[in-house]
């Protein structure tokens, strides 16, 4: 079981995994956009210094340039320097620009170097001078702007495996207390005492569970029920059993021995029926689609009423069928069988001798319904829901004829087909049995 657990996903892993992923990738664009941008900026502090030396020359603010480097004093800066020197003349150290150069920003190359290069207007002489600068000059500024951004984001990328892994954790504390507290309870019922403490996105997920656990022991308790309604209705006729196996080895005379064998095999059927009714009604309860068919419901009844006519004929019941038309629905394991056959059975068994019963099969708004109404003593408006819980006889039906078991199997067949039983009484005495279900095609 640990190892399956083991091969699962995690999903605190794999949170932790998007986060860094996203935030490291935000990080690493961010990196890109500063570097990007302070070069921009700089290109642009560049063309800005260029232009305003260049107005200071045009200008005359400052002494008639010759050939000369600006800041050239300072041996640190001598690589961003500006150079200034009058057009059509051999610079010292700058680029060869040519005479006929239009006014205005020049990029130039010259041996491995890059200029950026501003002639000005001619000026009251008629003379133009250029300011120069290496284009260098603008991408070192825009490293060491790049650096200068990119060592508060180096130190992000160290705390932020450490940020995402205390903020994933923090926010699964609840819900690995609350699985803690569920793993440490013996009960099959999710006690949660403040809901509130719960977070709303796990909420739908834990009251789906705590649903189906109410379920789950709703159900436990009706099989323990039902266990131990079985146990107390086969503990009767085995203990009947035991007794006529006593009375037959205790007869004295021939006569006798045979009366008491006799009882012993309708008690040994009883026991049979009630066996075979209870593997019935586990058989329904089960659920399990496992031979699924399309049969014919009218010629099944047909079939039903010609087995059990034995029966109907010992009581010189009257037996009419009504209507009988064809019609196909699907059964799953022969369980429409059963369902049929416990209701005739049922119906033969309360109606009195030379009674009546009146069955009916026919196609209405695409349901298939299947109906038996007699004229037996019928049942009391309160009890007819009680009918559909195992074991349950209503008063006067509690002795020697049945277990009760007959239309629980009924119910349990039809909730698993999908189809619909409605039990009524008929006034003023009577009973309906009537079936429906969806119609299946050829």
């Amino acid at each position: 079981m640990s190892e399956n657990i083991a091969a699962n996903p995690k999903l605190t892993r794999r949170l932790k995994r998007a986060l860094l992923v996203t935030l490291l990738t935000v990080l690493v664009l961010a990196t890109i956009a500063a570097a990007v941008t302070s070069y921009l900026q700089a290109s642009e502090i560049q063309d800005e210094t260029l232009l305003s030396v260049a107005q200071l020359v045009e200008t005359n603010q400052m002494s008639t340039p010759t050939d000369y480097d600006l800041f050239d004093d300072d041996d640190d800066l001598e690589d961003s320097a500006v150079s200034v020197w009058e057009l059509g003349k051999k610079s010292r150290r700058g680029p060869d620009v040519n005479k006929k150069m239009k006014t205005g920003f020049h990029t130039l190359h010259e041996g491995d170097d890059f200029w950026r290069v501003y002639v000005t207007q001619k000026n009251r002489d008629n003379r133009q001078f250029i300011v120069a600068q290496k284009l260098g000059v603008s991408a070192e500024l825009a490293l060491n702007s790049a650096k200068n951004t990119a060592l508060p984001l180096l130190l992000l990328f160290l705390l932020v495996p450490l940020l995402v892994t205390f903020i994933v954790r923090h926010s699964f504390r609840p819900l690995n207390t609350l699985t803690k507290k569920i793993g440490n309870s013996d009960s099959l019922q999710l006690d949660v005492a403040d809901k509130k403490e719960i977070p709303v996105e796990v909420l739908p997920f834990v009251s789906a569970i705590d649903s189906l656990l109410e379920k789950n022991e709703a159900f436990n308790q009706q099989q323990r029920r039902f266990i131990a309604d079985a146990a107390h209705e086969l503990r009767t006729p085995i203990t009947a059993l035991s007794l006529e196996i006593d009375n037959v080895q205790s007869a004295k005379t021939e006569l006798s021995r045979q009366q008491r064998q006799s009882a012993l095999a309708q008690s040994v059927i009883r026991l049979q029926r009630l066996v075979n009714q209870l593997l019935d009604l586990a058989r329904a309860q089960s659920g399990f689609a496992n031979s699924i068919s399309t049969i014919s419901l009218n010629d099944l009844v047909k079939n039903q009423i010609g087995e059990l006519y034995p029966l109907v004929d010992k009581k010189q019941i009257e037996i009419q069928v009504l209507r009988n038309e064809p019609v196909l629905v699907n059964d799953n394991n022969n369980q429409i069988q059963h369902l049929v056959r416990n209701a005739l059975s049922n119906a033969i068994k309360f109606t009195p001798d030379s009674g009546k019963i009146d069955i009916n099969v026919y196609l209405e708004n695409d349901r298939a319904v299947f109906c038996v109404t007699d004229n037996g003593p019928g049942v009391l408006p309160e009890q007819l829901e009680k009918l559909h819980q195992p074991f349950y006889r209503p008063d006067g039906q509690s002795s020697g004829k049945g277990a009760g078991l007959g239309l629980a199997i009924c119910n349990e067949i039809a909730t698993q087909l999908n189809g619909h039983l409605e039990l009524s009484t008929i006034s003023p005495t009577g009973f309906r049995f009537r079936y429906s279900q969806k119609t299946a095609t050829a």
